[in-house]
């Protein structure tokens, strides 16, 4: 208690004083004495207790990249029932991106998308990040280059030093995962590493580091677990939990399953239970499991085509990751396997 009225002090001093304090101002000055989770709290308050229309919509950009949901959801209403219509449409791009991340209103977004306001060069940007994540949780990516071709210019229009800062790494995601899913490793894992120095951004860094462990899928165990710590650490110290059950049902047990390293190693997931058993030799058990997945996706025709040695499942899943969804990271698991087996 008494630590949290010195921080209480502290941030009314900040917002009283003559000198009007912006966000990002205050940010780096409480970043000098204090850790990445404190600070993070002190930004809560200091957003909470701001008075400003634009700390407000600042704060649902700072929230939503750090993955405070209870914070975004508060400023999300907060800006909704705003005097400043500026700050109801902020609110309007957060609301369908906290959506898109809680996997909700799926249709409804689909119909909203195209008639998002884009009078201002921020909403622009917002509107092609959307589309992002709508194509990313599809698992669609042969428009990410599209993406990254309109988003560019754009960065250098934004006045906020704090909102530029944010999109800019945001774009930086966007490039990893382009270069990623199209075996472009070097450039990948560059502009990974330019996220990973950055002080927030803590659900993403959390994320990336997920994909840059399924990036050393076929390279080694050691650096894929690596980064699936990372990831851990980071979803711990924020309290992700979405994150952390990514990482213990289905990326931690498919790093597992892939290099044979199965003991101790569990998951809710069924296609990736049935992986864990096609490495540890029960075939039978593991057809048994995919022949139960009511929606087969390319990962469960490729563990069809090593529990059977049927060309064809290998076929279908190399074709689905191709045309379907632009990955070719993903594509070579089952053209690898069609080689070793002599198809």
């Amino acid at each position: 208690m008494k630590d949290r009225n010195k921080y209480d002090g502290m941030i009314k001093k900040y917002l009283e004083s003559s000198y009007e304090l912006e966000l990002h101002q205050f940010i780096t000055m409480v970043s000098l004495n204090n850790d990445e989770v404190r600070v993070l709290e002190l930004v809560k308050e200091f957003c909470k207790k701001s008075t400003s229309d634009l700390d407000h919509r600042l704060a649902m950009e700072l929230f939503y990249v750090n993955g405070c949901v209870k914070e975004l959801q508060y400023f999300i209403e907060k800006n909704r029932t705003s005097d400043n219509v500026l700050n109801q449409k902020y609110a309007i791009f957060y609301q369908v991106m906290l959506d898109i991340q809680l996997k909700k209103n799926r249709w409804i977004i689909q119909d909203l998308v195209p008639i998002l306001p884009t009078d201002q060069v921020e909403f622009k940007c917002l509107k092609y990040f959307i589309k992002f994540e709508m194509d990313l949780e599809a698992n669609i990516y042969d428009r990410l280059g599209y993406y990254i071709n309109k988003l560019q210019p754009l960065l250098q229009k934004i006045d906020n030093p704090l909102l530029a800062s944010s999109f800019n790494i945001r774009t930086h995601i966007l490039l990893f995962i382009y270069y990623w899913k199209r075996n472009e490793l070097i450039l990948a894992r560059r502009n990974a590493y330019i996220v990973l120095q950055h002080p927030d951004h803590f659900r993403q860094k959390a994320q990336l580091h997920i994909y840059l462990a399924f990036s050393y899928i076929y390279e080694d165990f050691e650096s894929a677990i690596y980064h699936i710590d990372e990831a851990r650490t980071i979803a711990g110290k924020f309290q992700l939990k979405s994150i952390e059950k990514v990482i213990s049902n289905y990326a931690y047990p498919f790093i597992c399953a892939h290099f044979g390293k199965t003991e101790g190693v569990e998951t809710d997931d069924p296609v990736e239970r049935a992986h864990l058993e096609i490495a540890r030799g029960n075939r039978k058990e593991a057809r048994r499991i995919l022949e139960k997945v009511t929606v087969p996706t390319p990962f469960s025709k490729y563990y069809l085509g090593l529990v059977t040695k049927k060309q064809q499942y290998l076929i279908h899943s190399y074709h689905d990751f191709m045309e379907k969804q632009g990955d070719h990271f993903f594509a070579k698991l089952p053209l690898q396997a069609s080689e070793m087996n002599g198809m």
